[in-house]
């Protein structure tokens, strides 16, 4: 075999992998974030839905910092088996969700959600710099690609799942969404609470209809299937990687995490870091429930949420393309506005059940900034820490799941306005501290990543001197 048709096979792994671990977390993920998003409606009582995700992002903080010790211990593929089985597990408890059953399995899946993720990253961060190496390719260009296959596969999960759920759950049958309130100061039981007016400590807080268990069965058995397919095709599948180089307990690896935070780069990208986690707990929890079962009715939120999943997927796919002809600055500011602008909207938005179109627009627009977020995020990271990007992708999950946590933790205390005022003020000091950043970097950028193949062709005098 010559060396041309051995980097040709090389390159099918590389990809290979890609699809795999694509295709894997897909499957996995139909099932779960179909559920999650649910759980704020589905399992509403004494706020279990939403006790059992902060339950479950707050044992995320714990994974994610001692991350690469464990996948020091298993390796990334057995991470990634034994993740998937816990999300089996996890599907299995919500056919009972009480107290007992949902808030263990939901710690276990945190548990092992940090390393999960970390594998991910460093799967694709290892294929991306191995083809990177071989066809002396732009390494941030091919960064993009290779997120660009894993996020617009792992974004149609909210397409699949959500549209799996509704056309489930329509099954079933519903009295319209009201709000159970107390008739006192003047409250009447027909008012609704619904958008940035609903305050879940209040007397008068807004309820959502459940569906019958026997159509929640039959959802909860088709994702249990997908569940157990992924598994299935990580075990048999996907190779494992080299075992990472760093070598010590997890006390150590406490070390390590805390230690990257001295990184000036990586303190001023936390902010960012926080409000993209946030922006989706909003999304899962608040959206969900005060802006579509409530004024719509639980059995349309899968169908309004596959919409925001085609747009993710769609944005996602385009801006892997265009990513370098674009540069990362332009990305990070559409994503930056169409956020603020969202957040605005919603602070000052009543939605009713006339609003329908709106309602489905929302998430459509939200996609367009998630699109952006997932795989700039991830390539900006690898590309600025190359050389440490298992401790890196460590404090990036770890502080993700510090900001999907917060919502979580104040869901059933603050009302909805404040919790878009605290992501709209963290997501302005995010755009600033994202902006030091790029202004830091940006002299220090070797001359091979500024000058493309492209530039030397059509000016062979371009050289370091020129930088």
């Amino acid at each position: 075999m010559d060396l041309n048709q051995m980097d040709k096979e090389s390159t099918r792994k590389e990809y290979k992998n890609t699809f795999v671990l694509s295709v894997a977390f897909t499957a996995v993920f139909t099932s779960y974030l179909a559920i999650q998003n649910l759980q704020s409606s589905l399992n509403e009582k004494h706020g279990l839905g939403i006790i059992s995700l902060s339950c479950m992002y707050s044992s995320l903080i714990i994974s994610g910092i001692i991350a690469p010790a464990i996948i020091n211990v298993f390796g990334e593929k057995r991470v990634l088996v034994i993740s998937f089985l816990c999300h089996v597990i996890y599907i299995g408890t919500n056919f009972y969700p009480i107290f007992a059953t949902l808030v263990p399995s939901s710690v276990l899946l945190g548990l092992t959600a940090g390393p999960m993720w970390t594998s991910q990253s460093v799967y694709l961060a290892t294929m991306a710099y191995s083809y990177a190496g071989r066809t002396s390719k732009d390494k941030h260009a091919v960064l993009s690609k290779f997120n660009g296959i894993f996020f617009p596969m792992y974004e149609t999960t909210q397409i699949t799942g959500n549209l799996i759920s509704s056309l489930v759950l329509q099954q079933g049958s519903y009295n319209s969404s009201i709000s159970s309130s107390a008739i006192s100061n003047n409250m009447t039981i027909t008012d609704k609470l619904c958008g940035s007016a609903d305050c879940p400590m209040l007397v008068k807080a807004t309820h959502i209809d459940e569906p019958g268990r026997d159509v929640v069965f039959i959802l909860l058995g088709i994702f249990l299937g997908l569940d157990i397919f992924g598994v299935l095709l990580t075990l048999f599948f996907l190779p494992p990687l080299k075992r990472l180089k760093y070598k010590g307990s997890v006390c150590r690896t406490l070390a390590l995490c805390g230690k990257g935070l001295t990184d000036v780069n990586i303190l001023l990208l936390l902010p960012l870091i926080v409000f993209m986690a946030m922006e989706q707990a909003l999304l899962w929890t608040v959206y969900t429930k005060s802006f579509i079962s409530c004024p719509l009715g639980i059995q349309k939120l899968g169908f309004v949420m596959a919409t925001y999943g085609t747009s993710t997927t769609l944005f996602a796919f385009v801006v892997s393309r265009i990513s370098k002809f674009t540069g990362r600055y332009i990305l990070f500011t559409i994503a930056g506005a169409f956020s603020l602008g969202i957040l605005i909207t919603l602070f000052l938005w009543e939605p009713s059940s006339e609003d329908v179109m709106f309602i489905y627009l929302i998430p459509v627009i939200w996609g367009v900034s998630e699109g952006i977020w997932q795989i700039q995020s991830n390539a900006l990271i690898a590309f600025l820490f190359p050389d440490k990007k298992e401790v890196v992708f460590a404090n990036y999950h770890t502080w993700k799941a510090i900001g999907f946590t917060m919502p979580f933790v104040y869901g059933n205390i603050l009302c909805v306005s404040t919790k878009l005022l605290i992501a709209i003020t963290l997501l302005i000091v995010a755009m600033i501290s994202y902006l030091v950043v790029e202004i830091r970097v940006k002299p220090a950028k070797p001359c091979n990543e500024i000058i493309t193949d492209e530039e030397n062709k059509l000016n062979p005098d371009n050289n370091t001197a020129n930088c």
